[in-house]
């Protein structure tokens, strides 16, 4: 087990609200919160490379292997999803919104005014 705590790590809530995503309960050589998705989710916080990853962790083909495959079922899309829903209705919303909104503005120009290219 690994000593140094960084602060991406789960908190003990955090990891009960997300174990029944995981099949945490068989024996595996690296813990899976501890040594994976901790590992994660420093990656995502830092934006470090996969081979940068401190040694605290699991060997990074470890900790990439995991995020592929969980990636790859939709599990972590899956998670995503019912963790949004479940901060809405702690908020008092309903679990999906009702409407989206896309706010996208591009204008081409140029710095003498006018259209300066076109997108079809």
């Amino acid at each position: 087990m690994r000593q140094k705590r960084y602060s991406s790590d789960l908190t003990d809530s955090q990891w009960k609200t997300i174990k029944p995503y995981f099949q945490a309960d068989r024996r595996r050589r690296h813990d899976l919160r501890r040594d994976i998705l901790d590992a994660i989710l420093y990656l995502l916080k830092t934006g470090c490379q996969w081979r940068m990853l401190p040694g605290e962790f699991a060997p990074w083909q470890t900790v990439y292997y995991y995020f592929r495959r969980w990636r790859e079922e939709g599990r972590l899309q899956c998670l995503l999803s019912a963790l949004r829903r479940t901060v809405r209705r702690e908020e008092g919303r309903e679990g999906e919104p009702s409407a989206l909104i896309i706010d996208c503005q591009s204008v081409s120009t140029s710095r003498a005014g006018g259209i300066a290219s076109y997108d079809a």
